[in-house]
């Protein structure tokens, strides 16, 4: 008797296993949570920090949540190579909405609280390890830590 539940049991725990699909993200030190330290005008030269407006992005897998202070959470796609990083496809979240539907972002002035100029942007990667991030569009040099 107690074979058999031995057995049962493990063929529930084989099935269990062999029904998780793991995936894994190819994004080496960028993925995590990156708070945004500064950020530098590159026409003015001013620059700004980043804490102050809690300005943080959360990236893993292909997507990347953007959050700040008294603002919207913000979903993007995005491609990285060593040197390059790109956001496209830039939605508001509907995750509270009652309508329950990410709306694409159609004005990038909604998108200045988070470094970002353009409904796509082009960023160049100028460093990234595991402890920071930072990244230069044409408009704004980013610095980010990570949590």
């Amino acid at each position: 008797m107690k074979q058999r539940y031995l057995s049962i049991l493990t063929m529930a725990i084989v099935l269990l296993l062999a029904g998780c699909d793991i995936h894994r993200s190819d994004n080496g030190d960028l993925d995590g949570l990156w708070q945004m330290t500064t950020e530098e005008n590159l026409t003015t030269g001013e620059v700004s920090d980043g804490r102050d407006a809690k300005v943080t992005w959360g990236i893993q897998g292909a997507f990347v949540e953007l959050r700040a202070y008294d603002a919207p959470v913000v979903f993007a796609k995005f491609e990285h190579t060593d040197n390059s990083l790109v956001l496209r496809d830039i939605c508001f979240s509907g995750r509270h909405d009652s309508d329950w539907g990410d709306k694409p972002v159609e004005d990038p002035a909604d998108l200045h609280v988070y470094g970002i100029y353009r409904l796509e942007e082009y960023f160049k990667v100028m460093e990234l390890d595991s402890n920071v991030m930072r990244l230069e569009s044409a408009n704004v040099r980013l610095t980010f830590r990570k949590y």
